[in-house]
């Protein structure tokens, strides 16, 4: 099986432990899964209560991070965040009881490609479920460049935002940082010509402060929530959230079902390598690659290639919810049986939560696919025949797939992933399957490969010589 694996050098992702480098911010699977099905075959604790509709807003005053407490800041600025914290609350508020009327007077009319975009998130925001939200307002400002203050206004400026976010049954909150634009705008609206007071907007000598765009930020790679992009509707089933297309139909309702059957395959087979077994498994699917990547937060068809995502939705490995994220261009062109590889492979990912983990790549993308093919063994064929026929060419390999094998522009990638699989399924065959998640958990925790090894009864070295043999009596079949 061939799957990419990378993290952007711009993740800037913290853990409590110390990760891969090339996997610190997620574990991608490829397009490349296409060579092994063909187009033509067929940790929390529980779930999160729903909060209270007053509580899913935007926070009611600003807060400040450690580099720019109120009192080093100018007035002026500290005036504008309070400003803008003030503009999302009401613009928030009133997105979630449906009032479209406040909603448009509260943005402003200077770029009205951005007005359209509002009211989709003023829509999402009302027609989603959202277990808890909070919009909060950071001391940091940027400047706007000269094309968009020319357009915007001298009064425009661009304001930093966490946004954080749970769908039902999570417990972990999402979180983005966001870059929005505001002005000062006339109190009676550029687009309604309603007026500025009743809002809950702040209104000043200058005029009512209004939202303006949110794409004028200092860095283009800014992860954003797909919610925030298209018009989205979430569908639930048990132990799975697919956030996709308002108008997805039958489609989602496909991956919806192979969602559900993914999380349960993997669940009932990761044993002592699961951490997370409550938490949904949630899903999203934005309409175009350009929009998967926004979500990443990776640089334009940088990705393009990938077929989906187990990403962390937020700056710390340890503590954010890993969502899948599936690239529509890329698995579309993937087989039914394909897409529920895709799914389960990730799927293992989440219920580990691997992104961050201390295990070598070989053994994190072999293990995931292991559990992939004991659920579709069908699957397993054209992997075990380019392993033969690699082995049969050149020799069993001397040692563990390395790190750079599993870069995205590996020579040999394919065949890098195959491998680990196969290092993989040796160790179950040897010491059954109960054993493979045992020495997973064990590495996954921060044990070397040796002290690992010995918890079942063997060595490293041991366990080297058995897959390389393993794989000289593949290739002589």
């Amino acid at each position: 099986m061939a799957l990419i694996h990378k993290a952007p050098a711009n993740a800037g992702l913290s853990t409590t432990r110390t990760p891969s480098p090339v996997r610190a911010a997620g574990l991608l699977l490829g397009l490349t899964l296409l060579a092994t099905v063909p187009l033509s075959a067929c940790s929390a604790t529980g779930e999160a209560d729903p909060l209270p509709t007053s509580t899913l807003s935007a926070a009611s005053t600003p807060s400040v991070d450690a580099h720019h407490t109120p009192a080093q800041q100018p007035q002026a600025q500290r005036t504008r965040a309070r400003q803008a914290q003030a503009t999302l609350t009401a613009f928030v508020d009133a997105a979630r009881r449906g009032d479209a009327a406040v909603t448009t007077s509260l943005v402003s009319g200077r770029d009205p490609t951005f007005a359209t975009r509002t009211r989709v998130w003023a829509d999402n925001l009302q027609g989603i479920d959202w277990a808890a939200m909070t919009w909060t307002v950071r001391a940091q400002q940027a400047p706007l460049s000269a094309e968009r203050r020319s357009a915007l206004g001298a009064d425009a400026w661009v304001q930093e935002v966490s946004v954080t976010w749970s769908l039902p049954g999570e417990s972990r909150r999402a979180e983005e940082r966001l870059w929005l634009t505001f002005v000062t705008d006339a109190t009676v609206n550029d687009v309604t010509g309603a007026p500025g007071s009743g809002t809950g907007a702040p209104t000043g000598s200058g005029g009512t402060v209004r939202l303006a765009g949110e794409r004028d930020g200092p860095s283009r790679l800014t992860a954003t929530p797909l919610w925030l992009m298209q018009p989205v509707r979430l569908y639930t089933d048990d132990g799975v959230r697919l956030l996709t297309d308002a108008d997805a139909g039958h489609a989602a309702h496909d991956w919806l079902r192979i969602a559900a059957a993914a999380r349960a395959q993997t669940i009932s087979r990761v044993g002592a390598a699961a951490r997370d077994r409550e938490t949904p498994l949630v899903v999203e699917i934005p309409q175009s690659r350009t929009a998967f990547e926004r979500v990443l937060g990776v640089a334009e068809n940088s990705y393009a290639t990938v077929a989906a995502a187990a990403w962390p939705m937020g700056t710390d490995t340890a503590t954010a919810p890993i969502h899948v994220v599936v690239n529509p261009e890329s698995s579309a062109r993937l087989s039914p049986l394909g897409r529920k590889i895709l799914l389960t492979h990730e799927a293992v990912h989440v219920v580990t939560r691997s992104p961050g983990s201390a295990a070598p790549t070989w053994l994190v993308e072999g293990y995931a696919d292991q559990i992939a093919y004991r659920a579709h063994p069908d699957a397993r064929v054209p992997a075990l025949t380019r392993v033969t026929d690699e082995v049969q060419a050149h020799g069993a390999p001397t040692d563990w797939p390395a790190e750079s094998d599993f870069a995205p522009t590996a020579k040999h990638l394919d065949l890098a992933y195959d491998l680990a699989w196969t290092a993989c399924r040796f160790i179950a065959a040897a010491h059954g399957t109960a054993g493979l998640n045992r020495l997973y958990a064990a590495v996954d925790h921060g044990a070397t490969l040796e002290g690992a090894a010995d918890r079942l009864g063997t060595s490293e070295p041991a366990l080297l010589r058995g897959w390389r043999a393993d794989l000289s009596r593949l290739a002589k079949r």
